[in-house]
């Protein structure tokens, strides 16, 4: 019995010990100034008190979710600024330099057969990760207004403060996907059920890869902003409903707090990519990082329409 209670607490000590690490680096200061920082408005969200947050897709609407948003002041730092780079694990998010040799990110066959071998070789670098599964990605660009892309076809960039999956969304997707099929390039195969449950016992990891497909012009609309996850406290997490036709997706909103640490990579060229985590069964690494798209206040009408990729992958590690 005394085993049992130790164990959380020891972990609850670690994560405090990694929580004051990560303040550390989030303080970091060059030259004895800050790191530059403007105020954007972002898009949070508060739990309705009787209806579930989310939305339905490609299904009628029922009329029992609710999805609004109330823009909210935050500091946005400049994360190029950072004496220390942030890392995923003491941030959740980094910047890697990192260009593709894929000359058509539109091109969905194009993609799957150039890129997401680059994808997952950078997802291994950054993360530690001994194989990665990437399962897909979307184009986003500003002017079209659906959130979700059609076959074939590009989506809306996502203005609304969010984490991709949630404790229980996260371990029932890699399920999901183990039932489609996870190939492994090295078995040259599918996956059994029996090694996906392998899989599934050990870490994992979801991490997103982000990038501009633009190769003319720097991010200069719409940028993604990556919000340091020791800012932010468990209880400002709250469930966002996707009801699609087959399944229920589960993602994270959150509440607003003057503590959350906001960060962007402004002027994000085509050879960068934006890589964070969404979801990581160690419970004492780094876990969720909240983001999203924001109305950047250096923007102005001649800037160029933001154009980005982001692929979603799997990592899997060998420890347990």
């Amino acid at each position: 019995m005394g085993l049992r209670r130790a164990l959380p607490l020891a972990l609850l000590l670690r994560s405090r010990a990694m929580g004051l690490r990560q303040r550390a680096r989030a303080l970091a200061v060059r030259g004895g100034r800050e790191a530059p920082s403007h105020t954007a408005h972002l898009n949070y969200q508060e739990p309705h008190p009787e209806l579930a947050t989310g939305r339905y897709i490609d299904r009628e609407d029922q009329g029992d979710l609710v999805d609004t948003v109330e823009p909210r002041p935050v500091e946005m730092t400049d994360a190029r600024q950072l004496d220390e780079p942030a890392t995923l694990e003491t941030m959740g998010f980094c910047l890697e330099k990192h260009p593709t040799e894929c000359r058509d990110l539109r091109d969905d066959a194009a993609v799957g057969e150039i890129y997401y071998e680059e994808m997952r070789e950078l997802v291994k670098k950054t993360s530690g990760a001994s194989r990665v599964f990437v399962f897909d990605h979307t184009i986003r660009e500003t002017g079209v207004k659906n959130l979700n892309a059609a076959a074939g076809g590009a989506a809306a960039p996502v203005p609304r403060v969010h984490c991709d999956y949630t404790h229980e969304g996260a371990p029932r997707r890699l399920r999901q996907l183990g039932e489609r099929g996870i190939f492994s390039h090295l078995k040259k195969r599918d996956l059994t059920a029996a090694e996906v449950d392998a899989l599934e016992a050990g870490r994992y990891a979801f991490i997103n890869v982000w990038r501009s497909i633009d190769a003319k012009h720097a991010v200069a609309r719409s940028p993604l902003a990556v919000c340091d996850e020791a800012s932010v406290d468990p209880d400002e997490k709250f469930k966002y409903e996707l009801r699609f036709p087959d399944r229920t997706g589960e993602t994270y909103s959150l509440r607003h707090s003057e503590k959350h640490r906001w960060y962007w990579y402004p002027g994000m060229s085509h050879d960068e990519c934006l890589v964070f985590k969404c979801f990581d069964k160690r419970k004492d690494s780094t876990r969720f990082t909240f983001h999203t798209a924001f109305d950047d206040p250096s923007t102005t009408e001649a800037s160029p329409p933001r154009q980005s990729i982001e692929v979603r992958t799997i990592a899997f590690f060998d420890e347990g």
